[in-house]
């Protein structure tokens, strides 16, 4: 059995890991969705750079969220 397998069937961990997960996920997709519709954060920084920025943590928040439901759902 592999590490992971060993920390993910554990049942002391699995709570914790479950609420980090969840809270990064909602964090990501919180973060990238403020960058894209409050154009006032973060005023030095180029507006391609922040929308690409935004997009890549839309997009991976949703692959942590998926991997959250995969793993405890």
């Amino acid at each position: 059995m592999s590490t992971d397998d060993r920390i993910r069937n554990r049942r002391s961990f699995r709570m914790p890991l479950l609420i980090l997960g969840i809270s990064m996920t909602v964090f990501y997709l919180g973060m990238g969705g403020w960058l894209l519709l409050d154009k006032s954060f973060i005023p030095d920084m180029q507006v391609e750079f922040r929308n690409i920025f935004a997009i890549m943590l839309l997009v991976y928040g949703t692959y942590r969220g998926w991997r959250v439901y995969a793993d405890y759902f």
